[in-house]
């Protein structure tokens, strides 16, 4: 028999498998209500809110092991069965999201060969539950099943000398976004080679050599602006490589049904050796972030590996109309041309009173998600109900039936019965359930809604009852996911709807005029060339590179005409559909002029859970979460960033997961394993971590794309960067890498240890510092210092830093912050702008 052999090391895990596809089963439970307070698991974990579908899948599932398959004379590509190709992963990973409640199973198989017989330790680590067999015999069923929660166990197995046939099954219960992964990890030094069995015709060579080729695949620029895109990828081999580029959208949430139609394959053939490939033109798709994923079949094996990039149309960056309507007529007709066929376009479609039949056909399709109540339907079912009323004698018979029945059967709230993994608890979510609720009860108030036996009547008061609250809520603490760019376009759909069908001068039409109005101050203040690139509280990989096609950035060109039109209709949806107008007086936040520098302080959030700091001029821009649950496990915050514009940026943090392009929550770039101290003051921040020894990465990294910049320099463990008469400066006190390989190569900065502090400075230049090299000696001459749980910096200008948990931060030994304030904040604007 043929094996593909590798021997155990990359810190001792077993992560060479093959591998079934994962088996998936809709499943049905107890309908049940719920219980919990919104937001409140952004301070205390996810894990308070627990479905009662698990508690009664995880009762079912602990009185049943668990089928072992037999895998005698399996090789790859037979009974389904896969060669796993980690590309960095330590385990086997295969989540995902899945919008109703779904069983999950698969199973992986590997060979160890042990040189002597014995027991050998193992360290299993799982986002789900895990069985392992060895031999034929059990060795356990760890089934702990806390929602995308890891936990650890240590098991003594039993080898002998020679083959040991190694079977795991790795199964959960899927509730919208699903950690699903494994680790199985050798505790001491036992020599061990994992082997795969696989076809004689295989050649391990050649397959080392693809999978070296695609674990080193990149691309040069971080956005492709209306030119040809080209991916830096080398064919190792002296024979043609065929292969597909499967170009997926970053956000499937766009299209409830079939999101998979987003999905464009193109088909490539590279001539032997072969350096670089010119892919196509970027106005050939959509805008918006992509990822390019190339999958080949080598000898019958399948290979497959994603990477990154946004998309930018030329001609939307010079849209700059002072006049609302230009600008609105412009957003509708971006719709109409790039947006997929989901429930926007067709409310763009209704309004522009064209291709009625095509936007109905849309709704009808999209309603099955409605009627599935499938997580994040309430994102696209507030605009069925702005269609049904605003363009009530437009819609069909069969269309109206269909959205009335969908109006009685839904679930609209935690305190009605149901089965479905919808998400209540976010303050975007809780927004869109209310309003649709209150909506739905205000258009059919005589019918009886199924799922609660309310009246619309009834259904209208409860709604109306819980947007007051919502609001109120809104009101004193604001926007509890700070800043966030995947989320304030939600806040902005629901709020901009409910006021576009209200009574003007009616309680609820004056509070959704308030909230947005508070929304786009934070905005204006926290905009920067167009974009908002901050501190957030709960972000993604897309959203943090793909600047020019978030949705704030798109509300920002509408409302100010301060950003960039883009296909991320969510947010401006209701703007441009509606007759509200963000007020004048904070456009001047916006963009400010040379010579003025801007700081920004405020705390917002659930009970007022976070304290930001924000600096800016006309060049550059920082920002800063203080003191936000340092050291404590993180989720998708982001605690710092530094940007010259939308590509020329830098940000830090502790991966949440140890490859790139993963689905962790949080992942390699996006949010922090562990979070850190962060201070700022003025111009300059500093990040304190304390890794602990339970985190399996040891080390933080600076996402830095220095092909962005047009001119850096590195020394000694700072790195300085300029472009367009500003600069960026970073100092890691434990030194910097360069990532000179694979997806991240030129883009990623790693410093070692757990215990480490980064200094951050953003300023223009011609005022403190006349050239970089001015700046890079600055930042050499930086003293760093940890003294047990202070911190202390001392800079290049005479200041002295020092900070740590209780006070955060003292300057020259004067506490700098007054903390808390509250969600209005502070404002100091100093200098004298060209043209006051």
């Amino acid at each position: 028999m043929k094996y593909m052999e590798y021997p155990l090391f990359a810190e001792g895990f077993v992560n060479r498998f093959l591998i079934t596809p994962v088996h998936t089963q809709i499943r049905q439970f107890t309908r049940s209500t719920l219980n919990g307070r919104v937001n409140e698991w952004l301070k205390k974990g996810f894990a308070i809110h627990e479905n009662p579908c698990r508690k009664e899948f995880v009762a079912e599932r602990r009185n049943e092991i668990p089928p072992c398959p037999d895998f005698r004379g399996i090789r790859h590509g037979e009974a389904a069965a896969k060669l796993y190709f980690p590309f960095g992963n330590t385990g086997v990973d295969a989540s995902g999201f899945y919008y109703r409640p779904t069983y999950l199973r698969m199973y992986g198989y590997t060979e160890l060969w042990a040189e002597e017989e014995g027991n050998v330790d193992f360290e299993l680590e799982t986002c789900g539950g895990l069985t392992l067999w060895v031999n034929g015999s059990l060795i356990t069923d760890f089934t702990p099943f806390t929602r995308n929660l890891v936990k650890k166990t240590v098991v003594s197995v039993p080898l002998l000398q020679g083959q040991n046939q190694v079977i795991l099954c790795l199964d959960d219960l899927a509730e919208r976004d699903t950690d699903y992964y494994f680790r199985m990890k050798r505790l001491g030094d036992a020599a061990l080679t994992m082997k795969i069995p696989v076809k004689e015709e295989t050649d391990q060579t050649v397959l080392d050599k693809i999978e070296q080729m695609l674990n080193g695949m990149s691309f040069d620029r971080e956005a492709y602006m209306s030119q040809l895109i080209k991916m830096n990828i080398s064919n190792p081999l002296p024979t043609p490589l065929e292969f597909d580029m499967i170009i997926s959208p970053g956000e499937f949430i766009e299209k409830m049904e079939n999101p998979w139609t987003m999905v464009k394959t193109r088909h490539y053939t590279m001539e032997p050796f072969q350096k670089g490939l010119e892919l196509f033109e970027a106005d050939e798709l959509s805008p918006g972030y992509y990822y390019f994923a190339v999958s080949l079949t080598v000898m019958g094996i399948d290979i497959k590996r994603k990477i990154g990039n946004q998309l930018v149309r030329k001609d939307f960056l010079t849209y700059k109309e002072p006049d609302l309507r230009t600008r609105k007529r412009h957003a509708l007709e971006t719709i109409i041309q790039f947006a997929p066929e989901n429930t926007y376009k067709a409310a763009v479609l209704f309004q522009s009173e064209r291709e009625y039949q095509r936007a109905e056909a849309i709704i009808l399709e999209e309603l099955a998600g409605v009627n599935a109540r499938k997580d994040c339907s309430d994102f696209h079912f507030i605009i069925m109900l702005y269609i049904y009323h605003t363009f009530h004698d437009r819609i069909s018979g069969v269309l109206k039936e269909a959205l009335e029945e969908a109006m009685v059967n839904y679930r609209y709230w935690i305190d009605e019965p149901g089965d479905d993994v919808m998400w209540f608890f976010s303050e975007n979510h809780a927004l869109l359930f209310h309003c649709c609720q209150y909506l739905a009860g205000t258009y059919l108030p005589e019918r009886t809604f199924t799922n609660s036996g309310r009246t619309g009547e009834e259904m209208k008061k409860r709604g109306e009852e819980l947007l007051h609250h919502w609001f109120d809520e809104f009101s004193r603490d604001f926007i509890t996911e700070w800043n966030s760019n995947a989320y304030i376009p939600v806040d902005v759909l629901g709020i901009g709807t409910l006021y576009n069908l209200t009574e003007p001068g009616s309680p609820l039409h004056e509070k959704a005029r308030q909230a947005l109005d508070m929304i786009f101050r934070c905005l204006a203040l926290n905009a920067h060339k167009g974009a908002v690139m901050t501190s957030f509280g709960r972000t993604y990989e897309k959203e943090m590179k793909g600047n020019y096609n978030a949705g704030t950035t798109s509300l920002l060109y509408v409302a100010y005409n301060a950003g960039y039109l883009n296909r991320a209709c969510i947010g401006y949806l209701s703007l441009v559909l509606g007759d509200y107008e963000a007020p004048e007086e904070y456009q001047c936040y916006s963009a400010l002029k040379e010579g003025r520098e801007l700081i920004f302080e405020n705390t917002q959030g659930f009970e007022g859970h976070v304290n930001l700091y924000l600096y800016k001029n006309s060049r550059a821009l920082l920002s800063t979460a203080v003191g936000y649950k340092p050291f404590q496990n993180g989720y998708q915050e982001h605690i710092m960033q530094a940007v010259i514009d939308e590509v020329a940026q830098v940000f830090i943090n502790h991966p949440g997961e140890s490859f790139p392009y993963g689905s962790g929550r949080p992942n390699f770039w996006a949010g922090n394993g562990s979070l850190p101290l962060g201070v700022q003051f003025e111009d300059t921040g500093i990040l304190r971590y304390h890794i602990g020894e339970e985190e399996r990465i040891d080390y933080t990294h600076a996402y830095i794309p220095i092909s962005e910049f047009s001119r850096y320099k590195g020394e000694g463990g700072v790195l300085v960067l300029e472009k367009d008469g500003a600069y960026l400066a970073v100092k890691a006190m434990n030194g910097l890498i360069m990532q000179e390989e694979g997806p991240n190569r030129f883009r990623e900065f790693i410093s070692m240890g757990r215990d480490n502090v980064w200094v951050v400075r953003a300023g223009a230049l011609g005022k403190e510092y006349e050239n970089l090299d001015e700046v890079l000696e600055a930042f050499k001459s930086i003293e760093v210092a940890i003294h047990g749980e202070e911190t202390e910096v001392r800079d290049d200008r005479g200041d002295c830093y020092l900070a740590d948990q209780e006070y955060f931060l003292k300057v020259n030994g004067r506490t700098v912050y007054d903390y808390p304030l509250n969600a209005e904040g502070r404002i100091t604007l100093r200098g004298t702008g060209k043209g006051d």
